[in-house]
């Protein structure tokens, strides 16, 4: 996970996926577990505080809103890819599992960039 700045604004902004797991049982009773995978876009300090606390494997909630994007491909047809704008999130392990201690501030609203200013 990398931050870039969008340099129209100075915002930080990053791109991360995360993985919800789901088990349940299939028609023979035996007990199976799927995966999906959701991108999600943090901007300001959310993308700097995820950047430095967010690692493979850590579980975390997330509030967001979806955003649709449409681009076309190299052979004109539209293409369509939905993340989720990060609003406010909780790291769900417990404190002291490998990382500093710290404290997020959730008071402070995060300014979300026009889909234009996006560098990706």
């Amino acid at each position: 996970m990398q931050v870039k700045t969008i340099e129209s604004s100075w915002t930080s902004v990053v791109n991360f996926t995360v993985a919800t797991n789901r088990k349940f049982k299939n028609k023979e009773g035996n007990v199976l577990e799927d995966a999906e995978y959701h991108r999600c876009v943090a901007y300001g300090k959310w993308a700097e505080v995820l950047t430095k606390y967010l690692n493979k494997g850590k579980r975390i909630y997330i509030e967001g809103r979806l955003r649709t994007r449409k681009r076309q491909d190299s052979e004109g047809k539209d293409k369509f890819s939905t993340e989720i704008i990060v609003d406010n999130f909780i790291f769900l392990d417990p404190k002291g599992q490998g990382d500093d201690d710290h404290v997020l501030d959730v008071a402070d609203p995060v300014v979300v960039p026009d889909d234009e200013e996006v560098p990706f």
